[in-house]
């Protein structure tokens, strides 16, 4: 395990005391270590929402061309698959 060194204000200094004492961690490495799996796991959900949200968009793309004729303009995928 490396060993990281910075500096922090004192006011980020009290929050982070009172966010400890709250959360019940017993050190700052405890808290750092744990805030950068938060960090990581918080950005790969922020990632998989974004494709919830773009299937969420494409599949109400689907229902209104479904709706107004246009989707299966070739016919049914069975339909397009018969001569295969």
């Amino acid at each position: 395990m490396s060993t990281v060194f910075f500096k922090i204000t004192s006011t980020q200094e009290n929050e982070i005391k009172k966010f400890m004492k709250e959360e019940g961690y017993t050190s700052k490495s405890e808290f750092f270590r744990f805030l950068v799996k938060y960090y990581k796991y918080q950005k790969e959900d922020s990632a998989r929402a974004e494709v919830f949200r773009e299937a969420e968009e494409l599949s109400a793309l689907l229902v209104k061309l479904n709706s107004e004729g246009k989707l299966n303009k070739y016919g049914t995928p069975e339909q397009q698959l018969a001569d295969l």
